[in-house]
C-alpha cells in the first residue's frame, strides 16, 4: 500500500494545517479513494506536524470491539513491536490507547516516567499524545498515538491539530461506511429483481446484510398464512440449523411483537425487556447485546421480519449499539424484501395458474376416456349381474354376484376419485356474481348436513354482511367439504357451530388482514378430536389426509377456492378441542 503524499512544512502553523486537512478530506471523499491511504496520510501527517518521532493509529475492531493497529510510521518499527503493540484491549485500565478510546478525549503527558496510564514498548519515548477518532454518533472509531523522546515535547495546540487531522480520518471511514451500503443495497436490489424463489431471496438479503452491519446473527421470519407462526426462512450465523422450523407465535416474543404490530424494535439490552423470548438454548440470554428488528411490509400486510442482533462487548471504549442510520438502512431493505417476496410469490401463483390450467385440460380428456370406459364396464356388470341371477342358487352364484358388487363400488370409487381431482384442478376457475352469503350458507348446511345425524347444528349469521361478489357454486363445494369433515370428525356427535360477522377495523388490525377493504368472516367449529400442532402446516397440502376415504385433495380444493375468491383460510383451533377453520373473504374482489 502506498501512503497519500502531503507535502508541507515542519510545524503546526495554520497553513501547513489546513493544507494537510484538506488534502485528506479531498481524499476521504473521493469514490476512488482507498481507506488505508486516507488512515496512513493521516498518521504520517499528523506525526509531522507535532514533530514527533513515532506513531501508529489504531481503529476498534467491530467484532470483538478491540483496538487494532492499522498503520505506523516513524523509527523504531518492526514486526515483533507491531506484534507487541496489538495487544492494545489490555491497556483499558492503565495504556494510554486505551484511555482515550475509554474517554473519548485527548491525552498529552510530558513525561512519561511519573504517568499512571503508560504502558513502556520503546525506552527512548518521554513525551506521548493520543487523540480519539471519533464516529457521527460520538463512539470511538479508533486512536492516533504519537510519541517523543524529548520531555514536555506536545501541547494542548497539538492536541488540536492532531484532532482535525483525525476529523478527516473519520470522514473516510464514514464514507467507506456509506459506500459499502449502497454497494450493499444496490446489490441486493439486483438479485431480489432476478430472483423468483422466496428462499433463494431470503438467503440473499442475509448474506448482503453481513457486509452492512456487523452483527452474530441475522434472520429472516416468515410468516405462515395459515397457522400465523413465524417460520424462520433464512439465517446465516447462529440460527440457520433452524431454517425451515417455527420459531415464534405472532405477538410472541420481540420478533412476534414486530410482525404483529408492523413497527421497528431497537435496544441495547433486549433480554431486560418485558417482551422478550429466550435463545438460551442457541445463545444465553446474557450474551445477547445490541437488537434491531424490522417489518418485512408487503404493499397491505405485514410478511415477516428482518433481524440483526451483537453480542454485549466486554471492552468498555467500544459501543456497538444500532443507530439510527442502522434502523433505516434495515428498514429499507425490509420494504425491498417485502417486494420481492410479493413478486415472487405473484409468479409462482402465475405458475401454478398455468400448470393446473395444463392438468385441467388433461384431467377432462382423461376423465371423459376413463368415464367412457367406466360407463361401458357398468354396462357389462350389469349384464354379468343379470345372468348370474338367472342361474340356479348356488355357492357359485354367491361368489359371482359378491364379485360383481365389488367391481361396480370399484368402478363407483373410480368415478369419485375423478370428480376430486377434476374439483381440485377447477378450483381456482371462478366465475363472480352477486350472492348473499348467509343464504348460500343456509343453502349449503340443508344440502350437506345428514338429516339423521348426532350432531347438532348451532349457526349464527350477521346480518349486517353486504352482498359479496363471489362463485356459489364453488363456495358451496368449500363450506359442503368442510361440514362433511366435521360429522366425519364426530361420529358419536357432537356441535357444529357455523357462523358469518363482518369484521371492525381493530379485528382487521389484530388478524393481519389489508386495511383496505372490509372483509367477513366464516367460521366452522366442530366438538372433534381437533389438528395436532405438528399436522397443522400440512392439512391444506394437496394428497395429505388422515381419513381413510378420499385422495387428501378436500382441504386442498377448500384452500384453491377461498384463494381465488382473494380470501384467507385459518385453522385455528386448540388440539383436543375440536377443530375450527375461519375463512376471510373481501367485501369487494
Amino acid at each position: 500500500m502506498t501512503a497519500m503524499k502531503i507535502a508541507h512544512p515542519a510545524g503546526t502553523d495554520s497553513s501547513s494545517l489546513l493544507d494537510s486537512v484538506n488534502a485528506l478530506l479531498g481524499e476521504a471523499i473521493r469514490s476512488s479513494s482507498d481507506v488505508e491511504s486516507v488512515l496512513q496520510g493521516t498518521l504520517e501527517a499528523g506525526v509531522r506536524l507535532v514533530g514527533g518521532n513515532r506513531g501508529f493509529l489504531a481503529l476498534v475492531n467491530h467484532e470483538s470491539g478491540e483496538l487494532q493497529i492499522r498503520c505506523t510510521t516513524g523509527e523504531g518499527w518492526s514486526d515483533e513491536t507491531r506484534r507487541m503493540r496489538l495487544h492494545l484491549a489490555h491497556e483499558t485500565h492503565r495504556g494510554i490507547t486505551g484511555h482515550v478510546a475509554l474517554t473519548g478525549e485527548p491525552y498529552v503527558t510530558g513525561d512519561v516516567s511519573s504517568d499512571p496510564y503508560y504502558l513502556r514498548y520503546f525506552d527512548d519515548v518521554v513525551s506521548e499524545i493520543a487523540v480519539p477518532i471519533l464516529g457521527p454518533t460520538g463512539q470511538t472509531r479508533g486512536v492516533v498515538n504519537v510519541d517523543s523522546p524529548q520531555p514536555e515535547a506536545f501541547t494542548a495546540d497539538h492536541s488540536a491539530a492532531l484532532g482535525a487531522l483525525t476529523n478527516a480520518a473519520a470522514v473516510a471511514l464514514t464514507m467507506e461506511g456509506f459506500r459499502a451500503r449502497e454497494s450493499a443495497l444496490i446489490e441486493i436490489g439486483k438479485s431480489l429483481t432476478n430472483t423468483l424463489e422466496v428462499e433463494a431471496i431470503a438467503s440473499k438479503v442475509v448474506q448482503v446484510a453481513a457486509t452492512v452491519l456487523q452483527f452474530e446473527d441475522c434472520s429472516v421470519f416468515l410468516v405462515d398464512e395459515q397457522t400465523d407462526h413465524l417460520v424462520l426462512e433464512a439465517s446465516c450465523c447462529l440460527f440457520s440449523r433452524r431454517i425451515g422450523s417455527t420459531m415464534y407465535h405472532l405477538g410472541e416474543g420481540l420478533v412476534g411483537w414486530v410482525a404483529q404490530n408492523g413497527e421497528a424494535v431497537r435496544l441495547d439490552e433486549p433480554a431486560k425487556d418485558s417482551r422478550w423470548r429466550s435463545t438460551a438454548d442457541v445463545i444465553e440470554d446474557q450474551e445477547v447485546g445490541p437488537f434491531l428488528a424490522v417489518p418485512i411490509v408487503g404493499r397491505e400486510k405485514v410478511l415477516g421480519v428482518l433481524r440483526v442482533f451483537r453480542r454485549k462487548t466486554s471492552t468498555p471504549w467500544f459501543n456497538n449499539r444500532f443507530t439510527d442510520t442502522d434502523e433505516k438502512i434495515l428498514g429499507t431493505i425490509g420494504s425491498q424484501l417485502g417486494a420481492a417476496i410479493e413478486n415472487a410469490r405473484s409468479f409462482q401463483r402465475l405458475v401454478r395458474a398455468e400448470r393446473m390450467a395444463a392438468w385441467g385440460e388433461l384431467s377432462a380428456r382423461s376423465a371423459h376416456m376413463i368415464g367412457n370406459r367406466a360407463f361401458a364396464l357398468k354396462g357389462d356388470l350389469d349384464e354379468m349381474r343379470f345372468l348370474a341371477e338367472a342361474l340356479p342358487s348356488s355357492e357359485q352364484q354367491m361368489e359371482v354376484l359378491a364379485l360383481v358388487s365389488s367391481m361396480e363400488n370399484g368402478i363407483e370409487r373410480l368415478e369419485e376419485i375423478l370428480r376430486e381431482f377434476r374439483d381440485y384442478v377447477v378450483a381456482t376457475q371462478v366465475t363472480v356474481a352477486e350472492c348473499d352469503l348467509n343464504a348460500l350458507l343456509k343453502e349449503t348446511l340443508a344440502e350437506t348436513l345428514p338429516k339423521r345425524t348426532k350432531v347438532t347444528l348451532r349457526a349464527e349469521y350477521d346480518g349486517k354482511i353486504p352482498t359479496l361478489r363471489c362463485d356459489s357454486r364453488r363456495l358451496n363445494r368449500a363450506f359442503s367439504e368442510l361440514i362433511e369433515n366435521a360429522v366425519s370428525f364426530m361420529p358419536e356427535g357432537g356441535e357444529l357451530f357455523v357462523g358469518t360477522r363482518l369484521l371492525t377495523s381493530e379485528e382487521r388490525a389484530a388478524l393481519r388482514l389489508p386495511h383496505a377493504r372490509r372483509w367477513v368472516q366464516i367460521e366452522f367449529a366442530d366438538q372433534g378430536p381437533g389438528v395436532p400442532e405438528d399436522v397443522k402446516g400440512r392439512i391444506f397440502r394437496p394428497f395429505y389426509t388422515s381419513r381413510v376415504k378420499g385422495m387428501g385433495l378436500g382441504l386442498s380444493i377448500v384452500k384453491g377456492i377461498v384463494e381465488a375468491h382473494e380470501g384467507i383460510i385459518r385453522e385455528v383451533g386448540a388440539p383436543g378441542d375440536g377443530a375450527r377453520f375461519l375463512i376471510f373473504l373481501p367485501v369487494e374482489s
